[in-house]
């Protein structure tokens, strides 16, 4: 097996890049209802292109908040149920390919160089029996989502696959918990 070879700039950029979003993760995990607050504050101001970011920039990076946050407080705030999902899952959706494609980009360095040849193979056959199953629980549920996609792409995942496995299901919980949340604020109102 030839060994891959990554270029100094694209070892730099996943150097940051991680490094970003540790520092983020811890950031986010000390101040976690203020962050919490500051994203319904902001949806509240900026109502469905706030939605859309949060839930692109929730999804994309690794941390505890999800864009779950800005789908409930979309449908409480703005009582636009079908609109605040619409956008909830653009976002998500926009940002599910950005972190396929980024295990994509780095699957062979990434796995090679994190890991032996044998822990490899075992890790690829590991994920040929459950990694479908692991991603449609990662996009159902409030597991972060994002490793789920970085390692659909690691593992060089069919796009049609991901997509119904990965995507269809995120826009399903969207469509649930926005449901959820209109009829919990009809019954209240």
């Amino acid at each position: 097996m030839r060994k891959p070879v990554l270029k100094p700039l694209s070892k730099i950029f996943l150097a940051l890049t991680i490094s970003f979003m540790l520092v983020l993760t811890v950031y986010v995990f000390l101040n976690y209802y203020k962050i919490e607050h500051e994203l319904l504050a902001f949806v509240k101001d900026y109502g469905l292109f706030a939605i859309l970011l949060i839930s692109f920039f929730t999804d994309v990076l690794f941390q505890p908040i999800g864009p779950d946050v800005a789908v409930i407080g979309g449908v409480l705030l703005y009582k636009e149920f079908f609109c605040s999902v619409f956008f909830a899952s653009l976002g998500s959706v926009l940002a599910s390919f950005l972190s396929y494609f980024f295990g994509r980009m780095f699957r062979s360095y990434g796995m090679h160089k994190l890991n032996s040849s044998a822990k490899y193979h075992k890790w690829r056959r590991i994920h040929a029996r459950y990694g479908l199953i692991s991603l449609s629980i990662g996009a159902l549920s409030p597991v972060p989502y994002v490793p789920m996609c970085w390692i659909a792409g690691l593992f060089n995942v069919k796009m049609y696959k991901f997509i119904l496995f990965g995507i269809v299901p995120r826009v399903i919980r969207f469509a649930t918990l926005g449901m959820i949340a209109h009829y919990v604020n009809m019954s209240i109102s």
